[in-house]
């Protein structure tokens, strides 16, 4: 009994309850959520009236990377809950396995919590709509694809005070919001999944002891990796003229009900892995 007693207090010093109080969490939740909300459907998106999307994909390497930052690396517990108090609870007070559950809870609270706002918030945000694009133009494909993807999609008429013909996206914006928070808990499985295998390939290979100098450059090179490759995945794409995110979004759309099951497996093999390797592990960076 006193073990699940346990979940909440941790949680909440994870949070930063216990030194500033509910306050700049929701501050953080209602800032972000206010922010997806006004901007998603407007920044975030090629427009198919563009061919070139690149500011775009700008935009979107930049949220990313601070996605990852917030998933990737403790510095939401150090600025909340901090880091000395937190290392005591991982290395002394209780199973490592509960520890990791609860941050991970913690980390999905910070993370995707706007994420979810957004999507709530979704149906009373405005439609997902887009010029007509110039006939066997790139952006009338593109278009075409979003007609394939949301069979339910309409165009409007022109009315007199000048409004161009649109393309309206049925339920386009609370699909998108629902893109976003499948994308937002994918990343932070994959990233859970890429520290348990590191770190456990660290220890087999007896960096955690060695007196090498080249352990904290491979030290650092693990910790930067997942921003990193991210970061040339995207230039990448530009490079070749890919937009991935946008591509994702329209097969998410065509197949969400498989999307959101292949990601159950996701979770629930990344969780039960990491509790277990975390138990054997040593943790030893000084």
């Amino acid at each position: 009994m006193k073990k699940h007693r346990q979940f909440l207090p941790i949680l909440k010093q994870m949070l930063g309850f216990h030194r500033y109080g509910p306050l700049p969490l929701l501050g953080w939740i209602g800032l972000s959520t206010a922010c997806l909300v006004a901007s998603s459907v407007f920044m975030l998106m090629q427009r198919p009236t563009q061919p070139d999307f690149m500011g775009a994909l700008f935009i979107w390497c930049c949220m990313i990377w601070l996605f990852l930052m917030l998933v990737a690396t403790p510095l939401p517990f150090q600025m909340l809950g901090g880091l000395v108090s937190l290392e005591f609870l991982f290395t002394r007070a209780i199973d490592r396995a509960r520890w990791l559950r609860t941050e991970r809870v913690a980390v999905m609270i910070i993370a995707l919590g706007p994420l979810i706002l957004n999507l709530l918030l979704s149906p009373l945000s405005p439609d997902l709509a887009f010029d007509r694009a110039d006939p066997d133009s790139a952006a009338a494909a593109l278009q075409q694809r979003y007609l394939s993807a949301f069979p339910d999609s309409h165009w409007t008429s022109p009315d007199p005070s000048g409004q161009p013909e649109q393309l309206v996206i049925r339920h386009g914006t609370e699909m998108f919001a629902a893109w976003l928070a499948w994308l937002g808990t994918a990343l932070i499985f994959l990233v859970a999944g890429y520290w348990s295998l590191v770190f456990t390939q660290w220890q087999r290979a007896g960096w955690h002891h060695s007196k090498s100098r080249w352990r904290s450059w491979l030290g650092m090179v693990m910790v930067q990796a997942p921003f990193f490759v991210t970061l040339g995945l995207l230039i990448v794409c530009a490079a070749w003229r890919i937009n991935p995110l946008e591509d994702g979004f329209l097969f998410f759309a065509r197949h969400p009900v498989a999307m959101l099951l292949a990601l159950m497996p996701l979770i629930l093999v990344v969780q039960h892995w990491s509790e277990r390797n975390i138990r054997k592990l040593e943790f030893e960076f000084l």
